[in-house]
């Protein structure tokens, strides 16, 4: 009977494993491991497979060298018994986790053979927070992207290298804009309307750390923690989950050097078709147009002018070694990478040393991490962009005497000296560039020292400490002349910003086995303070050899601007933690993970400043059961099940929880500024964070001698306690009647967010054979975003009157925005009129014709007649690389795509009317959209556009040239592309949907939209509508890069 129940479960894990896999690949018929007909069976080999301990290994392959259907699996105690052909062979023996075996024979009889346990599996291991797991223990959802699968080219920030690697991990980069070097990050989707939605950085164990301290050729590996049972030892800032980069150290051995170097090439990718010179001259008189009143004679293609071909080029070298007592590894890498736009750019050095050193019989070892990040950003000006789809063709860039085609400061349109026939009312985009002067500084230095020791067996305390100096300076500078300015005066600001971040961290970890039980213990203590201070000046009307170096110069409130002088701020922020965790395994077959902590957090109101961040997860380790010991395909299979709370504090204010006041506005009068002073923010003492439960079910596996291996994530996530800054009627009584609206917002917890998905990731070693290998791989994930709540006891939603957001970018007013916020639906949400053709009216103009969605016989296409006209989130995305090598060669390449989303197209709304032409130019489409006369601009349906594609996003052909010198260890050349080519039916410029503003690490919104740092307000209407491609735009860019590696 227990034969029989054996075979039971042994089949329905099998049903299970094939169902959960069921696709084209997986269909084939297999051939059976245990029977064969095809060969004739004459000989018996027996034996026995043990570890180097003497100890049975079950469920190893033993299989006939050269045979595709010979082969079994060894028994519980280590046995088997296999029948081979009469000839002399061959046996293969292998089992995950240990080095493969081969045994010839030549003839019948017993075997016996010990394998050894592979020490590059056994360095497989996974970065959880305050310390390592192997992968086989691992019973969370996690994924791990090693140094050499990283992605190559023309990339100037870590998370682009790890783009398309991760099931789950959506990075949008945005345009090509190479100062916008932090991209939006989601991981499972937006679970925030307001804070932060992207997952915490941690780098080399500094929680909080800034991407742009690390150079992407400095990293060894990159983890990531999905689910909250994985990242809830970080509490109350993991959310959204954890990305854990490992820097690389260095190796007992002699000294290596390495050097690496690349020279890049950047292009626009793709932009819209606007009219030329002469498509715009032959449309003049097309439409019967006064040709002598608009063409002005000059040819010239604006994009042009404002975009070049970007040269960029990388240089890195790192020097590393030592025993195994004492390793170091130094590197510094240099980047210089200009824009594609006239006068921007970006280049930043890094230098970065790991030290560490052992001793007291390696019971005591010391590392120490020193690195410093040095860099410049030229910001552009997005707002040139769409000027140079506006200007007429016809008008020169400059004027004869070489002076630039520019308004004059009167505001009279001037060409040579005469005022252009008919006015001309936009400015000139290339003078708008590179009169303007508008970069920052940076510079961040961290220090980082990790103490660990061991003073008994099992028992490991550490002591971590860093500090992080960040500093940044800016300026802006435009001249009395630039059109921009509105007037004739010049102004310029400079500011100066300083971050402090302050780390301590105490841990104890406890690790023992007893037979067949495995467990170990860590507590522990974080403390982190992180001070944020700056100033800033501005002034106008000096002369312009003063650039922004003397704005003492100028005489302030001269232009009628109320702009403040001068104006300065400090915050501080305290976070406490109180960590746990306990890890327990049975035979290597039954896992357990728990996780819990207690945060304190200043950010927070006095009623709930501190909180509990619990989470479990098990695993089961199906193929070491007995019962499935037979199954000889299956080398690895587990199941693993986790649910944990955690929280989000970032991407608000450090005080956003206190009564604030401050001043107004400066008003110049009589000689002088008089600034008056309001209340600009009400307290909430019962502001709390974020708390997103989430329950996740996984299975991990092995398959056909471990060649293909993957997993799948089934998850649910459900965010309660949004932050979000609700509309309130000053005077309103809150806070149990305690307090009263003195402004005409609060920060408040209101609401609900649930995302729910399904991950698969597979690895698979198509081909290994002698001198080529073909390695192919492919994550898809599903997630399902769904707003639950919007009402709380002080703040009820009215579905009748919803909350709308979405901008088309600078100055692209009067447009009904796109984007609404509503129960039952996503963040993403595309909200307008259906767009049914154009009607003419008793005068014989046009108007659109909309749905009369209520069916009551009157239209309101921007009420109550609107509808879902799209959603910005993908029904899946997806990404599938490939490795070849042959010999010598190497090639990869990830294409990478999203399907069953939709894009709001923001350029055509403005740039496909003709009834803009010809003080406006327009794209070739304009004529046949079929817009009549005197029609504006306006949003409905007819923008709205899928956006599906495939992108070749990356790929790398390299040569390792053969060992010339003995000094030379290694040598390859190597090509490499980003952003290749772009398969999709979308007509805008990038079907990739926006994700809204990237924060950087210390809670402030980067500057990202041209260079200007944006509003709390702005960066929360950009993260609620994504998915709308705007007017103003830095153009997304493929690149290619030639390069070399070597070293000694």
């Amino acid at each position: 009977m227990k034969k029989v129940t054996h075979h039971w479960q042994r089949k329905s894990c099998l049903l299970l494993l094939l169902t959960a896999l069921g696709s084209p690949g997986f269909t084939r018929p297999l051939p059976n491991p245990l029977y064969s007909s095809v060969t004739t069976i004459d000989w018996q080999i027996t034996g026995k497979v043990t570890d180097a301990t003497g100890g049975p290994v079950p469920g190893a392959t033993v299989v006939l060298k050269g045979s595709a259907s010979v082969g079994t699996t060894t028994g519980a105690d280590g046995s088997f018994s296999l029948s081979v052909p009469e000839q002399a062979g061959t046996l293969v023996i292998s089992f995950i986790g240990y080095t493969t075996q081969e045994k010839a024979f030549t003839g019948p009889g017993a075997i016996n053979i010990t394998i050894s346990e592979d020490a590059k599996a056994l360095e497989e291991v996974v970065v959880v927070g305050y310390g390592v797991q192997k992968k086989a223990d691992v019973t969370g959802a996690t994924a791990t992207i090693n140094a050499k699968d990283l992605n190559a080219g023309v990339i100037n920030n870590p998370l682009q290298s790890v783009q398309g690697k991760v099931a789950g991990l959506n990075i949008v980069a945005g345009g090509g804009d190479p100062t916008s070097n932090r991209p939006a990050i989601r991981l499972r989707g937006t679970s925030s309307l307001s804070a932060n939605s992207e997952p915490l950085v941690v780098i080399d164990g500094v929680a909080g750390a800034d991407l742009n301290s690390v150079a992407p050729e400095d990293i060894e590996a990159v983890d990531v923690l999905k689910d909250a049972s994985a990242a809830a030892i970080y509490g109350s800032r993991a959310a959204n989950g954890v990305i854990q980069i490992t820097t690389k150290r260095g190796k007992a051995g002699k000294t290596t050097v390495e050097l690496n170097s690349y020279v890049g090439m950047e292009q626009v990718s793709n932009m819209l078709d606007f009219l030329g010179p002469d498509e715009y001259v032959a449309k003049l008189r097309e439409l019967n147009l006064d040709v002598a009143a608009n063409d002005y004679g000059a040819r010239t293609n604006w994009f042009d002018e404002i975009t070049r071909t970007a040269i960029s080029h990388n240089q890195s070298v790192a020097v590393s070694g030592g025993t195994d007592k004492f390793n170091y590894r130094g590197s510094v890498v240099y980047l210089d990478q200009p824009g594609i736009a006239l006068n921007s750019g970006f280049d930043r050095l890094n230098s970065r040393l790991n030290l560490t050193q052992k001793a007291l019989d390696d019971k005591l070892e010391i590392q120490l991490l020193l690195s410093q990040q040095r860099s410049k950003k030229n910001y552009v000006d997005y707002f040139s962009y769409l000027l140079a789809g506006r200007i007429n063709p016809t008008i020169p860039v400059y004027n004869d005497n070489g002076t630039y085609m520019q308004p004059g400061v009167s505001g009279v349109d001037v060409f040579n000296g005469n005022r252009i026939p008919g006015g001309f009312e936009i400015e000139n985009p290339v003078a708008r560039m590179q009169q303007r002067t508008n970069e920052s500084n940076e510079k961040q230095t961290l220090a980082n020292l990790k103490v660990f020791l061991t003073p008994v067996e099992g028992l490991r305390l550490g002591v971590n400490t860093s500090i992080n100096n960040f500093n940044t300076s800016y300026s802006f500078f435009r001249p009395s002349n630039w059109r921009g300015s509105g007037n004739s005066l010049a102004f310029g600001s400079r500011s100066q910003r300083e971050v402090l971040d302050r780390l301590t961290e105490l841990t104890a970890n406890y690790s023992r086995t007893t037979g067949k039980h495995n467990y170990s213990a860590l507590v522990g203590y974080t403390y982190q303070k992180l001070s944020n201070e700056g100033f800033g000046a501005e002034n106008s009307s000096f002369p312009d050899i003063f650039n922004s170096n003397n704005l003492e110069a100028g005489n302030p409130g001269s232009d009628g601007s109320t702009n403040r002088v001068v104006r300065s701020y400090k915050s501080e922020a305290v976070l406490i933690g109180f960590i746990g965790r306990l890890t327990y395994s049975y035979n290597d077959k039954y896992l357990f993970t728990g996780n819990i902590r207690r945060d304190g957090s200043s950010r927070f109101g006095q009623n709930n400043q501190w909180g509990w961040f619990p989470a479990f997860s098990v695993g089961w380790r199906l193929k070491q059961e007995n019962f499935m010991q037979g199954v000889g395909f299956l080398n690895d299979l587990k199941l693993r099940f986790g649910y944990g709370v955690t929280g989000n504090q970032e991407g608000i204010y450090d005080y956003g929880s206190r009564l604030l006041f401050g001043p107004a506005n400066s008003y110049y009068t009589n000689g002088g500024f008089q600034t008056a002073y309001q209340y600009s923010q009400n307290s909430n003492p019962d502001l709390k964070w974020e708390t997103s439960a989430m329950t996740n079910f996984g299975v991990d596996f092995a398959l056909f001698n471990n060649r293909l291996t993957g997993s799948i994530e089934f998850y649910n996530k459900d965010t309660r306690d949004l932050l979000f800054d609700y509309p309130i009627a000053i005077g309103t009584r809150y806070g149990g009647e305690q307090l009263t609206a003195v402004t005409g917002s609060l920060l408040a917890n209101v609401g609900e967010i649930n995302n729910k998905g399904i991950e698969l990731a597979l690895d698979y070693i198509a081909i290994d054979n002698g001198d080529f290998q073909w390695r192919t791989n492919v994550n898809l994930a599903h997630n399902k975003n769904k707003i639950v709540s919007l009402s709380s006891g002080i703040f009820q939603y009215n579905p009748a009157s919803p909350r709308t957001y979405g901008t088309f970018g600078s100055g692209q007013g009067g447009i009904a925005q796109p984007v609404v916020l509503q129960e039952g639906r996503p963040v993403g949400q595309f909200y307008g009129p259906v767009f049914q053709g154009f009607t003419q009216n008793s005068d014989g103009s046009y108007s659109y014709k909309f749905q009369d969605i209520d069916g009551d016989g009157t239209v309101d296409p921007f009420g109550k007649d609107r509808t879902y006209l799209g959603d910005a989130n993908p029904d899946l995305v997806f990404a599938w690389g490939n490795t070849f090598t042959y010999k010598n060669f190497d090639l990869s390449f990830l294409l990478r795509g999203a399907v069953g989303h939709q894009i709001v197209n923001g350029p055509y709304i403005y740039s496909a009317n003709p009834n803009r032409f010809p003080g406006n130019n327009v794209i070739s489409d304009a004529f046949s959209t079929g817009i009549p006369a005197g029609l504006s601009p306006a949003f409905s349906s007819l923008w709205v556009e899928d956006g599906d594609f495939v992108r070749l996003d990356n790929f790398r052909f390299s040569y390792r040239l053969p060992n010339f010198w003995k000094y030379l260890t290694n040598a390859s050349v190597f090509v490499a592309g980003n952003n290749t080519f772009v398969i999709t039916k979308y007509r805008g410029i990038d079907p990739e949907p926006r994700l809204g503003a990237s924060r950087d690490v210390y809670g402030g919104l980067n500057t990202n939209v041209g260079g200007t740092t944006i509003s709390a307000a702005d960066a929360n209407a950009l993260n609620l509508s994504p998915g709308i491609e705007p007017v103003t735009y830095y153009p997304k860019t493929r690149s290619f890069s030639l390069g070399v590696s070597l070293t000694f």
